[in-house]
């Protein structure tokens, strides 16, 4: 069995030389490759022309899970394995067989997938995972057709369903800059409050080979906006009134105590870093990472 480790993963654990100069408390890692699904931003699209090591702008090389395994267990730096799965067509299987192999390595392990039923996610849970992550990625229901394809309120259901089942283990990404306004990812973001979801902000980010290579990431004044609405809302207890939209656009945010620093960290669940996964290390940063505080 491979598995795919992000590039700063596979340096903390000496299968590559390179120097980690941030913090990164989780291993990212990645199982299978050419998705059934065929959404317009991913690398790994069922008709992506993109290097298929690719997730994001992030280089994934590929190992055997028993060198993983046993270079993990040699000498772990890591708090948490978040798994990205790629819904290739034995993903589910490939899940499970990774959940067993990995069970007795003594850190805390999130999975993010994008689940057919309940079934799936009860089995899953099975495995002592702590977070599932539920991508919904697209804010609008019309637009979560065109770009993702499938049905958004029978994944929307599901995700509900789980966070309903697996109180406060549940999280969501949620893609800033797919044509989406401001208002609907307010929006999306309040009713995710509701089920004690927590939402992971990404920026769009261009990957050559997909259907959107040339579409242009949000600005970074916009998703400066987008991450500090997240962060009170997260924080404080508001209502949709208390932001002021025009034409979908978010204009004013409720008069708030926040800390700025904290509101442009890397959103997710604990230990998440997630480092230059939406943009290169020489330019500004749209998601810093640092431990967020929780």
């Amino acid at each position: 069995m491979k598995v795919k480790l992000s590039y700063a993963t596979a340096v903390l654990l000496g299968f590559k030389k390179g120097k980690i100069n941030f913090d990164m408390p989780t291993a990212y890692l990645m199982l299978g490759e050419k998705c059934i699904y065929n959404c317009s931003f991913c690398a790994q699209a069922k008709d992506a022309n993109s290097d298929k090591d690719l997730l994001s702008r992030v280089k994934w090389p590929e190992y055997n899970i028993d060198e993983f395994i046993t270079k993990i267990k040699d000498k772990n730096p890591f708090k948490r394995l978040c798994l990205q799965v790629v819904n290739s067509n034995n993903y589910f299987e490939d899940l499970k067989e990774f959940l067993y192999k990995t069970k007795d390595i003594p850190v805390l392990k999130a999975v993010s997938l994008r689940p057919k039923n309940m079934e799936e996610v009860n089995e899953i849970f099975k495995y002592n995972i702590d977070d599932l992550g539920i991508s919904i990625d697209v804010a609008n229901k019309e637009l979560f057709g065109r770009i993702r394809g499938g049905s958004f309120d029978s994944l929307f259901n599901i995700l509900i369903e789980s966070s309903k089942k697996y109180p406060g283990k549940i999280t969501t990404h949620v893609i800033v800059g797919l044509g989406e306004t401001d208002e609907d990812l307010i929006n999306l973001m309040f009713e995710m409050k509701k089920y004690n979801i927590l939402v992971s902000l990404f920026a769009f980010t261009p990957v050559a080979g997909t259907e959107f290579e040339k579409k242009d990431p949000p600005s970074l004044e916009r998703y400066r906006k987008i991450q500090l609405a997240r962060e009170i809302i997260e924080k404080f207890d508001v209502k949709k009134d208390d932001f002021e939209f025009k034409n979908g656009i978010l204009v004013k945010l409720p008069d708030v105590d926040i800390s700025y620093n904290e509101a442009i960290k890397t959103s997710g669940c604990s230990f998440c870093t997630r480092p230059y996964y939406n943009e290169k290390p020489n330019k500004t940063l749209y998601n810093v990472p640092h431990n967020r505080k929780y």
